[in-house]
């Protein structure tokens, strides 16, 4: 299942003529006048290769005269995807980082081309904003292409509700990656690719990407680095700042401090979006009246924070960050380290777990923590549960109901009218594929290989039922992911990171820290990680942003002359 609308410009619901004039634009000359001062322009010959699938940091190229094909190399050979002619523009979505491209791209007859390097590219964005929009929407839906065709991807080959499975497909889904997914025991082309290959159906899953490379059960690092999802940024100097986290606040914070000409580096875990990017759909975000999914949302910013510069490194886990002397230092779970004169925490929290003692046994195996477009196909026809009576329960409830025969919203109160918004309340309520369990609790989870049944009981009477559940969606509470800050900045009872006032005695200077400056002057900490926080996407993108404004007030005090 695609969802198309995850990288797509806001208001693109065109008609299939127009929708090809925007993938693939032709500059007027008056464009193309405009666009050569800023590149080198080259004379080349029939079958002379530009760039090919696995090469990182290609160039953009503007075609003068002559033809550019696109290729998807296949296991049998190649395929041509497009023939880009005169006055078009190569290029997709990784133009704009340091990650694998997936295709390659050769003159198709003598020509002449306009070249751009990167630095040369985001020159021509800034300085001509009009053919900046035609080429930036055309990187964006070009990518949405390939997604959508599985185009110079990958093929996961697997049981469909094994756990390893559906996190090797949420990874590349949620980053955006050309993908699908075979179910061993129902798709015959499945067993098919094992068998070409010699590969042992014992050794699931398994990722086959271009020609022979295959991997079993990658890890998400392995399975990033064999892609080139990974980038490894330059650690010779510090960088102005690095934002740890890249759901909503951190990538707020990167668009604005990348945008202002702060050397930027974005650590996140695995993927942008954050608790947010697991949302099926937010209707209370300011500027989008029908609403938007949370993965559209920072696959957006995403791109606005590569356009400006920022570089977005994943999965990077950040073990511990050592105050003790500037610039800091970021320690990864992987042994790397970068240099840093100011931080910006944005990791943000994670759903609480139940009080179960067979949880981990289902955990990836039928108990979810997102309600996505991955997790609703697994739901089509059968009860489910979710649990929470927050938000983010509320938006999977409402939309899980339209793939599942029956929803259970387990709470533990009486009343959702204290922790949700009230039009989701009102939806809720109005549905009849919705039943929603007052003071209501967990009991007991059973399955061999997958969860098969759920048990509840009603905190009032003692009853209990027990139902054939398959998948149980689990958002209660918010525990903080700052673990790796308990020797630097101060943390309140339960975690979180204590800003501005209420760092208390444990601020070193004599002027007063900023309103989001922890205890540790130059780290700054937004959204969910933050003590005190308003936990709506709106505010973490409103603290994220701000955040700026007062790293450049600091950064004078933090950098040498």
């Amino acid at each position: 299942m695609v969802e198309t609308s995850t990288l797509e410009p806001a208001g693109n619901q065109t008609s299939a003529y127009t929708r090809r004039a925007q993938i693939f634009p032709t500059l007027n000359q008056e464009q193309i006048d405009r666009a050569l001062p800023f590149g080198i322009r080259e004379s080349l010959a029939k079958g002379t290769v530009l760039f090919s699938r696995g090469d990182r940091s290609v160039d953009c190229f503007i075609i003068l005269k002559g033809c550019i094909e696109i290729i998807d190399p296949l296991s049998d050979g190649e395929a041509v995807i497009t023939v880009h002619g005169t006055h078009n523009f190569t290029g997709e979505l990784d133009l704009f980082n340091g990650r694998k491209i997936l295709v390659g791209g050769r003159m198709g007859e003598d020509g002449e081309v306009l070249r751009l390097n990167r630095t040369a590219l985001r020159r021509l964005l800034t300085a001509e904003p009009d053919i900046g929009e035609i080429i930036t929407r055309a990187l964006i839906l070009r990518r949405v292409g390939l997604i959508q065709e599985t185009q110079g991807g990958a093929t996961v080959v697997g049981h469909r509700r094994e756990r390893d499975t559906l996190r090797i497909a949420r990874f590349l889904r949620r980053n955006g990656y050309p993908h699908r997914v075979l179910d061993v025991d129902e798709d015959g082309e499945a067993q098919a690719l094992l068998k070409e290959h010699g590969c042992d159906p014992g050794q699931l899953p398994m990722v086959f990407s271009a020609g022979e490379d295959r991997q079993h059960n990658p890890s998400n690092l392995d399975l990033s680095k064999r892609l080139g999802l990974f980038e490894e940024p330059d650690g010779t100097n510090p960088c102005d700042v690095v934002v740890v986290g890249a759901g909503p606040s951190g990538l707020a914070a990167a668009v604005y401090a990348a945008s202002e000409g702060l050397n930027t580096l974005v650590l996140e875990g695995e993927a942008p979006g954050g608790q947010a990017g697991t949302s099926s759909k937010i209707e209370n975000f300011l500027g989008f009246p029908t609403g938007i999914s949370g993965q559209a949302l920072a696959a957006r910013a995403q791109v606005q924070a590569q356009k400006f510069g920022a570089v977005i490194s994943l999965p990077r886990r950040v073990v511990s960050l050592d105050c003790s002397e500037r610039p800091y230092s970021l320690r990864m779970e992987d042994g790397g380290t970068f240099r840093c004169w100011s931080v910006v925490v944005a990791s943000g929290a994670t759903y609480r777990r139940l009080d179960l003692d067979n949880l981990a046994d289902y955990e990836g195996a039928g108990v979810h923590y997102a309600a996505t477009a991955l997790e609703a196909d697994l739901c089509r026809d059968e009860e489910v549960v979710v649990v929470g009576g927050g938000n983010s329960a509320g938006q999977a409830a409402v939309f899980l109901s339209r793939y599942a025969a029956h929803v259970h919203m387990l709470i533990r109160s009486d009343s959702l009218a204290a922790s949700m918004s009230d039009y989701l309340v009102g939806r809720i309520d109005a549905s009849p594929r919705i039943t929603l369990h007052r003071n209501t609790q967990i009991t007991r989870l059973e399955g061999a290989r997958y969860l098969e049944r759920v048990t509840w009981r009603n905190t009032l009477d003692g009853s209990e039922e027990t139902h054939r559940v398959s998948n149980l969606f689990l958002m209660i509470g918010a525990s903080p992911n700052t673990d790796w800050l308990q020797s630097c900045v101060r943390l309140d009872d339960k975690g979180f990171v204590c800003t501005g006032p209420d760092t208390g005695g444990d601020w070193p200077l004599e002027r007063e820290p900023n309103i989001l400056e922890t205890s540790q002057p130059g780290v700054f900490a937004v959204g969910d990680a933050r003590a005190g926080s308003v936990k709506r996407v709106a505010s973490a993108v409103g603290e994220g942003s701000i955040s700026v404004q007062f790293l450049h007030r600091v950064l004078p005090e933090l950098t040498p002359d």
